[in-house]
C-alpha cells in the first residue's frame, strides 16, 4: 500500500481538530469568522489602507471555504489576480492571519523543483503541486470578553505587518562614542480633554475632538481616533463641533429621533456603515453638510438680536419725533455688540406739553373725586352701625 495521503478524500476531523491553534476553536460559519475578525480590537487599530488589503484578502480565504469542514485551499496566485494586490503583500497578510491563529495549517502545500546543476531531473515528492490547506479559526472568547478589558495605549499604526526578511535598523550598540542608546519612540496618545463646544482647525485639533468623541460614545470607542476623523472630515472642515456630532448621531435634522432596532451597541456589525447611515441624513443634495445645531442656534441668536436692534432705533425715532429725550444716567461700561459708549452730555430735559397737563390735571380732579365719595360713603355705614348699636 501507498503511503502518500488520499487525494480525492478530504481530511479528517481528527487531522482538522488538530491543526486549530491553541486558544482558538473552530468558526461556526464562513460569516462568523469575518465578523469576527472585524470585530478584532487588533485589526480596528489598522491603518486605513492595510484595513482594506487585510479584508481583500480574508474575503477571497473564507468564499473559498468548504461549508461543511471550514477548510479552504485558495492559491496565492488566485488571490493576487483577484485582488490586485502584490504577492509579497499577500504572502505577508496570509502569514499575520496564521501568526495570530485566525487560519490553521492543515495540509502544507507542495510543489515539484528542479534539481541544481546540469541534467537536472524533477524533485516530485508524489503529490504534485497542491495549494496549502487552511482551516477557519476564531477565538474562544467572544467580541465582548475583548471589549470588557481596560483599554491600553494605542500601539503604532501600522499599514503592513512587518516582513521577516526586512532588516532591522535599530542596533543593539551606539555607533559613536559617548552616543547613548535612546529608548524607542511611542505614538503619543492625545489625551480626551477637549471642550465638546470648540471647533477644530489643525490636524491634531480635529484628533483631540475624535478622541473626545470616543470618550462620550462607547460605540466610537471600537474604531481609533485616526480613522474617525477621515470619517468626519467633511463635518469638521465645516466647523462642527463634538457636541454636534454627538447630536446628529441620535437626532434627525428635523429634530425628530433614530429609532433602534437592536437592544445592545455590540450587536453593530459595521460601525463606519452606521455612523454613515446617520450623517447622511445631514447632507443636502450636492452632498455638503448642512449648518449644525449649534451653528442654527447662532444665527437665530443673531438673528434675534438684530431684531432687538431694530426696535431700539424704531422706539428712539418715536421718541425723538414726539419731543422726548432720555434723562441720561448711569450706564454700562460696553454694550452687547463690545463697542464703549460714548460719554452723554448732560442736556436739560424738555417738559410736558399744555395737552399732557390739561390731562394729567383731569386725571388727579377724578381721583381726588373717587377717593372722596368713598370716604363719604364710609362714614355713613359707620353711623348707621353706630346708631344701630344704640337702638339695641
Amino acid at each position: 500500500m501507498s503511503d502518500l495521503p488520499d487525494l480525492m478524500a478530504g481530511p479528517s476531523r481528527a487531522v482538522i481538530a488538530a491543526a486549530v491553534p491553541r486558544g482558538m476553536r473552530r468558526a461556526g460559519s464562513q460569516q462568523e469568522w469575518l465578523r469576527t475578525l472585524k470585530e478584532d480590537l487588533e485589526v480596528l487599530e489598522l491603518r486605513a489602507d492595510g484595513y482594506s488589503n487585510l479584508l481583500r484578502v480574508a474575503n477571497l480565504i473564507v468564499w473559498a471555504a468548504d461549508w461543511s469542514t471550514l477548510c479552504s485551499r485558495p492559491t496565492i496566485a488566485r488571490i493576487v489576480d483577484v485582488t490586485g494586490l502584490a504577492r509579497p503583500t499577500v504572502k505577508r497578510w496570509i502569514r499575520w492571519l496564521r501568526d495570530r491563529g485566525w487560519l490553521g495549517v492543515v495540509e502544507q502545500g507542495s510543489t515539484c523543483r528542479f534539481r541544481k546543476g546540469t541534467g537536472a531531473g524533477l524533485l516530485d515528492d508524489g503529490l504534485g503541486n497542491r495549494a496549502a490547506l487552511w482551516v477557519l479559526a476564531v477565538p474562544r472568547r467572544t467580541a465582548r470578553d475583548h471589549r470588557q478589558e481596560p483599554a491600553v495605549d494605542q500601539p503604532e499604526q501600522i499599514s503592513e505587518p512587518p516582513s521577516v526578511s526586512l532588516r532591522r535598523r535599530e542596533t543593539s550598540s551606539p555607533t559613536r562614542t559617548r552616543e547613548e542608546r535612546s529608548p524607542r519612540r511611542r505614538s503619543s496618545r492625545i489625551s480626551p480633554t477637549w471642550s465638546l463646544h470648540d471647533t477644530a482647525r489643525t490636524k491634531r485639533d480635529k484628533i483631540a475632538l475624535c478622541e473626545r468623541l470616543r470618550a462620550e460614545d462607547p460605540l466610537l470607542r471600537r474604531v481609533t481616533a485616526w480613522y474617525l476623523r477621515w470619517w468626519l472630515a467633511p463635518f469638521i472642515d465645516e466647523g462642527w463641533t463634538a457636541a454636534d456630532v454627538l447630536h446628529a448621531l441620535n437626532v434627525r435634522p428635523d429634530d425628530s429621533r433614530w429609532t433602534y432596532t437592536w437592544s445592545s451597541a455590540s450587536e453593530i456589525r459595521h460601525v463606519p456603515g452606521w455612523v454613515r447611515h446617520r450623517l447622511a441624513a445631514w447632507l443636502d443634495s450636492e452632498g455638503r453638510p448642512v449648518p449644525s445645531r449649534s451653528q442654527r442656534r447662532a444665527a437665530a441668536d443673531a438673528a434675534r438680536r438684530a431684531e432687538q436692534a431694530a426696535r431700539r432705533a424704531e422706539r428712539a425715532r418715536m421718541a425723538a419725533a414726539a419731543g422726548w429725550l432720555e434723562v441720561p444716567g448711569p450706564r454700562p461700561a460696553a454694550e452687547d455688540d463690545g463697542h464703549p459708549v460714548e460719554a452723554v452730555a448732560s442736556t436739560p430735559a424738555a417738559g410736558p406739553n399744555a395737552a399732557w397737563r390739561k390731562a394729567r390735571a383731569e386725571t388727579e380732579r377724578r381721583r381726588r373725586e373717587k377717593e372722596a365719595a368713598e370716604l363719604a360713603a364710609l362714614a355713613a355705614w359707620e353711623a348707621r352701625r353706630r346708631a344701630e348699636r344704640r337702638s339695641v
